[in-house]
């Protein structure tokens, strides 16, 4: 069973570890969240980033003067804005696989972002996930989480 498990999406990382049964036969195997890791990496909007008055620019009139104006366009903001975004989570997610020794480690994470997250991911943080699962589960209960996953 895989000690580490991270939970990842554009806006949050959140690390889990396996603590073990003990010698108690009453105890069991749980996944145990760590909130001093978990990142919350909220992705600004489009509307945050741009105001009203971004991309106007004159059309037929003088600088300066008032009316005829056109809008400009936003020309790939959201890509870029998802990109880095992605940087942002890969990022914590490298710091928190090194932290706990490069161990094997299981990312969970969607579909449309895992092969680039992977990508972005150090080669020795990369090559330790032992395996990769198509989900959004980030905001699920550790309750359902441990169904899943134990």
């Amino acid at each position: 069973m895989l000690k580490l498990t991270i939970l990842a999406n554009l806006g949050r990382v959140r690390p889990l570890t396996l603590r073990a049964a003990g010698d108690d036969p009453r105890e069991r195997a749980h996944l145990v969240e760590h909130p001093e890791l978990d990142a919350d990496l909220a992705t600004p909007s489009i509307g945050d980033v741009v105001t009203d008055q971004a991309g106007r620019f004159s059309q037929s009139q003088r600088p300066g003067d008032a009316g005829g104006r056109s809008q400009g366009e936003e020309h790939n903001l959201q890509s870029e804005l998802d990109r880095k975004a992605l940087e942002r989570v890969a990022t914590t997610i490298a710091k928190i696989v090194e932290d706990q020794g490069t161990p094997p480690w299981r990312l969970v994470a969607p579909q449309p972002i895992t092969p680039s997250l992977l990508e972005a991911l150090p080669a020795a943080v990369r090559n330790a996930v032992a395996e990769t699962v198509a989900a959004d589960l980030a905001k699920t209960p550790l309750a359902d989480l441990e169904k899943r996953f134990l």
